[in-house]
């Protein structure tokens, strides 16, 4: 969400990360010199709006990438109904499934036979925060002074939950790539590699 501190008469926007420019307002700037070298092929994001009581979404715009005719939502319920295909926009949630399976295989079968998997940098939210988080949680692996609640959100197998990002992050990445047309890669512009 762009600002929570909006007037009551005043829209409220929240917009997909993935899918905004780098430094859109509100998006995190990168830090990262190899990430600030890179571009992003998205020229407008994909955001909502709520106006009143109805909420409209504007699909994000790219340059190989020309946005749907925006919708409106007159009920809550139903954008919450439509919020993955949304979020995967201009993909479908099942491509979208399909390629993250097919990354998961690809990087553990890598990694259960030591082989060269293809690498590329997860720079883009909400996947980056995502990862940090369980990296220093994995680094810190303290888990026994935390309260029930806290201990359950860490329960099971951190690395198996990188994987599972790292697949969503690379799908994102290939609708990316695909959003930014001849000349992009899942590593953004392939004469910045």
């Amino acid at each position: 969400v762009r600002d929570l501190g909006v007037d009551d008469e005043e829209p409220l926007e929240w917009f997909w990360p993935p899918t905004a420019p780098v430094g859109y307002d509100g998006a995190p700037k990168p830090t990262d010199e190899t990430i600030q070298r890179q571009h992003s092929p998205w020229t407008a994001p994909t955001r909502l709006t709520k106006t009143d009581h109805t909420w409209r979404l504007a699909y994000g715009e790219a340059i190989a990438q020309k946005p749907d005719p925006p919708q409106e939502y007159a009920e809550s319920s139903h954008l919450l109904d439509d919020l993955r295909r949304i979020e995967w926009w201009p993909m479908t949630v099942q491509e979208a499934g399909k390629i993250q399976a097919e990354r998961l295989m690809h990087t553990t079968r890598a990694a259960a036979y030591d082989l060269h998997s293809q690498g590329f940098t997860i720079s883009t939210e909400p996947y980056e925060t995502r990862m940090r988080e369980l990296h220093d949680r994995m680094r810190s692996n303290k888990t026994a002074h935390l309260g029930d609640r806290e201990a359950r959100k860490w329960a099971g197998d951190l690395g198996a939950r990188l994987s599972l990002i790292d697949a969503e992050a690379w799908a994102s990445a290939v609708r990316t790539a695909r959003a930014g047309g001849e000349g992009w890669s899942v590593s953004g512009p392939e004469s910045r590699q």
